[in-house]
C-alpha cells in the first residue's frame, strides 16, 4: 500500500527557504536593502567603468542603491584590488568628510582614514592593494 504524505505550510516555508539560500542569499539581502550587487573579474569585464578605474583592477565588487533619481545622486560602493593603484591626474587629495552609504564585505574601513583621494564625485581610500571608493562624497573637498 502505498504511503501519502501530508505536506503543511511550516514544511513548505523551511523548503522556500532553503532554495533561497542555495540560489543566493545576496539577491535577497539586495531587494530587502533596495540594493544591487555586481562583481566583475576584471575591469575589461565591466560594461561602463569610471575613469579612474585602474587598468589592473580585479575583484571589483559595486554595489549600488535602487533609491537615486539620477545616476550622480545613486549611493554606489566600489571594492577592488589593484597593485598599480588609482593615478588619473584629475583626483586630489582632500581631507576625509564622508564614508559609503553601501556597505560591502571584506571592503577597507574608510574610517581610519583622514585623507581621501577625491576623483570627481567619488571619495577612495585603500589598505595596500584593496581599494574603497564611494559617491555621493560631500564635504571631501571640491564643491
Amino acid at each position: 500500500m502505498p504511503r501519502s504524505t501530508i505536506t503543511t505550510p511550516s514544511a513548505l516555508g523551511v523548503l522556500a527557504l532553503g532554495a533561497l539560500t542555495l540560489t543566493g542569499c545576496s539577491a535577497l539581502g539586495d531587494v530587502a536593502h533596495d540594493r544591487v550587487t555586481s562583481e566583475a573579474a576584471t575591469r575589461a569585464d565591466l560594461d561602463a567603468a569610471p575613469d579612474w578605474l585602474p587598468a589592473d583592477a580585479r575583484d571589483i565588487t559595486s554595489v549600488a542603491g535602487t533609491g537615486g533619481k539620477a545616476s550622480d545622486t545613486t549611493p554606489t560602493t566600489l571594492v577592488f584590488t589593484s597593485a598599480d593603484g588609482v593615478t588619473d591626474g584629475s583626483c586630489s587629495t582632500a581631507p576625509r568628510q564622508s564614508a559609503p552609504t553601501m556597505d560591502v564585505e571584506d571592503a577597507p574601513d574608510v574610517y581610519g582614514a583622514t585623507e581621501v583621494l577625491r576623483c570627481g564625485p567619488w571619495s577612495m581610500t585603500s589598505k595596500g592593494d584593496r581599494w574603497i571608493a564611494w559617491t555621493p562624497n560631500p564635504g571631501d573637498g571640491g564643491s
